[in-house]
């Protein structure tokens, strides 16, 4: 493997920074036509009063005028892109693997966890911000041990290293200049102008290395790198050049000097380097260098507009700002007309003179001598008037703005919503598929980096104690583009209520013929509400079932969990041997699905016997019969000599084994005497007679 000094990084970020150098500057112009503020702004205590006539130089000063569009255009583009898509789903690949629909569903609650603990909405909104108004949006995610909650600290040692603890010589002697922390994920914004791609790259994605560039104190750097004096002296040196720094605030270029420019070099896995790699450096040396960890390439991108012959990105801005450019002039011209010659003014022959007249209740009078004075209108600029507002129609038809706001007037039947938000999905659809993918990318590294580096206890907050029996199924999940797929989700309101519309006729008309964990499973689907608590009940036997068969699938054995219906358990089984799939599963991982089938088979069995035996009034009726030394009247003719009584076999066998129970056991009554026997046998009919009466026989029919 070779790798690079720091002659070679100079020189390819070199020939990086003069690839795209027009294109940075576009870039740079993009914000400020956004912010409003691409005039360069003068300080008001060097030039005089502009609509004052008489501080007017026209040779030298010039009022401009900005009515910002584009600030409205972009804001109008990120809030219809986000609509279409503002966030993502994990689906599993394959619907019909049980394995694949658990993945994704621990997965998705990791997402759901990262999404909440890191504020990733508000991330989403800037990112969009970035991907209309730049034309680029770029984002690198890594852990950082030193992020997150504080833990404790480690502990003190002295001099020469050695461990101190408190007074009780037991409790170690924490050090508080040495703090340990619970860790966390660091999601980095990076700007299009500060993102740099290798001179000779075709596709931005393509690219053999990605640059990043920032400013960093001197001071920091230094107390970082404060151990090796060769790295502090690559920092030191840099420290007396100036560094021009575009600052968006001031509209202006400013210069800084305690703080150097840091390049962060990434290279994707490839042959060169087979686990990527990375290099950390200033313009004099080489901080830090060495393998991406576990190989996962760190930084996602995305762009609005690509055009022929470049790589990077064009933002909405390169479309509007010809006319913002156009209506600005106009306005500035119209409102020159307004200072200059805005006024009425009154024009009167040379030798004409004007007095004030006499005063009357709202009437204020002008005497003159001579010839009558003429008074000459003044000018609004109207006659810019017509152009500024044809160019801002204009502008607005080009950019599809006119036509959204005119459906968004429209009425707001449900049908009327559903068929509005395909029409503006297929207006934005190029650029809301662009977003979408770029969130897709996002999540699909921060889940691959979260199976390296969280703990199981932080997995089992994100996906619930319930499920911490599945961590293994959440961090051996197979390269999500090989096990789970992460998709756009289509979150507007108009598409969640006609999903909601077709949960409700489903239920409306289909009802009826429904199970309870169907229809559960169908309320927990639904958009609005999150109904998981008020149907936990209708599909705890979907959960436990589910869980049950994962451990099968993991190769373990599990029990079967009493009281879930063994008839919903055996379909689901059924189901997935069913599958053509199943097959091709170990041969000892079929032969557990089969006896644990076998185990909900009987515990099936045991409860249509009970069933019978309840039927039977709770003594078993089945079996061969058989004879006892005992004689009963003949029933059909009390006239003939008694009948010899014959007892079911599992009657007799019940019979023994109740008496068992009770502690007389055959040997222990035969050796009574009559006169005991006699008196248990009477006992056992009196407690017999008054349980009957005491409670009712029961059968199917009760």
């Amino acid at each position: 493997m070779k790798t690079k000094d720091i002659g070679d990084l100079n020189k390819i970020y070199d020939e990086a920074e003069s690839a795209d150098k027009d294109i940075f500057a576009e870039f740079r112009s993009n914000v400020l036509l956004i912010e409003g503020t691409h005039y360069s702004k003068r300080s008001f205590k060097d030039q005089p009063n502009l609509r004052d006539p008489r501080s007017h130089s026209y040779d030298s000063q010039k009022l401009r005028i900005t009515k910002n569009h584009t600030h409205k255009i972009a804001r109008h583009y990120v809030a219809n892109i986000l609509s279409h898509s503002p966030d993502v789903t994990i689906v599993p690949k394959d619907e019909a693997s049980m394995q694949d629909k658990k993945s994704a569903e621990l997965n998705h609650a990791v997402k759901l966890d990262a999404a909440y603990r890191y504020r990733i909405a508000e991330k989403v909104r800037e990112y969009c911000s970035d991907f209309v108004g730049i034309g680029e949006v770029a984002a690198k995610i890594f852990f950082d041990p030193n992020a997150g909650d504080l833990k404790g600290y480690e502990q003190a040692t002295d001099d020469e290293g050695n461990s101190l603890f408190e007074e009780d010589g037991m409790t170690p002697m924490p050090d508080e200049k040495r703090p340990v922390f619970s860790g966390g994920f660091v999601f980095e914004r990076i700007y299009g102008m500060n993102l740099l791609r290798h001179a000779a790259a075709k596709e931005m994605r393509e690219a053999e290395c990605w640059i990043i560039r920032k400013m960093v104190s001197v001071d920091h750097l230094k107390a970082i790198y404060k151990d090796d004096a060769e790295k502090v002296k690559s920092i030191h040196s840099s420290q007396d050049e100036t560094y021009v720094v575009f600052d968006s605030t001031k509209t202006t270029y400013t210069q800084v000097k305690n703080q150097t420019m840091v390049r962060e070099f990434y290279y994707k896995p490839c042959y060169d380097y087979p686990e990527g790699w990375y290099y950390i450096a200033t313009s004099e040396g080489i901080l830090e260098e060495g393998p991406l960890p576990y190989g996962i390439f760190p930084i996602v991108w995305a762009g609005f507009d690509q055009y022929q012959t470049t790589p990077r990105g064009r933002g909405i801005v390169k479309v509007a700002r010809p006319f913002q450019a156009e209506i600005n002039r106009a306005s500035s011209s119209m409102a020159m007309h307004q200072v200059t010659i805005g006024d009425d003014k009154i024009l009167y022959q040379a030798g004409t003179k004007l007095a004030p007249g006499a005063l009357l209740p709202g009437v204020r009078g002008i005497t003159f001598q001579g010839q009558a004075p003429q008074i000459l209108e003044g000018r609004n600029g109207g006659q810019y008037l017509e152009y500024i507002n044809a160019t801002i129609a204009e502008m607005e038809d080009v950019l599809m703005i006119s036509e959204i706001n005119q459906e968004q007037a429209a009425n707001l039947d449900p049908q009327a919503l559903l068929f509005r938000s395909l029409k503006q999905k297929a207006k934005f659809g190029q650029y809301g598929e662009k977003f979408g993918q770029f969130l897709v990318d996002f999540w699909e590294l921060y889940l691959t980096l979260a199976k390296k580096y969280l703990p199981d206890d932080a997995v089992i907050t994100a996906v619930g104690k319930s499920e911490q029996i599945n961590i293994s199924e959440f961090k051996n999940t197979r390269p999500l583009n090989h096990q789970i797929k992460v998709v756009e989700m289509d979150g507007t309101i108009e598409s969640q209520m006609g999903k909601q519309m077709v949960f409700q006729h489903a239920l409306q008309y289909l009802g009826s013929q429904l199970s309870k964990d169907q229809i559960g499973m169908i309320l927990r689907d639904m958009p609005f509400g999150n109904m998981k608590d008020a149907t936990q009940e209708l599909t705890i036997d979907y959960d436990i079932t589910t869980n049950d068969m994962l451990s099968l699938e993991r190769g373990q054995m599990p029990s079967p969990t009493p009281n879930v219906d063994s008839t919903y358990a055996l379909k689901r089984l059924d189901l997935r041997m069913k599958q053509q799939d199943f097959q091709f599963l170990p041969p000892d991982m079929q032969q557990n699905y089969a006896q644990f089938k076998q185990q909900y088979v009987d515990i099936q069995a045991a409860q249509a016997q009970t069933l019978i035996d309840a039927k039977n009034e709770f003594i078993p009726a089945n079996g061969a019969l058989i004879a006892c030394d005992m004689y009963v009247p003949n029933p059909d003719d009390p006239q003939k000599a008694a009948k010899r009584v014959r007892v079911p076999y599992q009657a007799l066998d019940w019979l023994i084994k109740k008496m068992e129970a009770q502690g007389m056991g055959l040997a222990a009554l035969e050796q009574m005497n009559q006169g005991t026997m006699a008196d248990i046998a009477q006992q056992l009919n009196n407690q017999s007679g008054s349980q009957a009466m005491g409670q009712p026989q029961m059968g199917f029919g009760q």
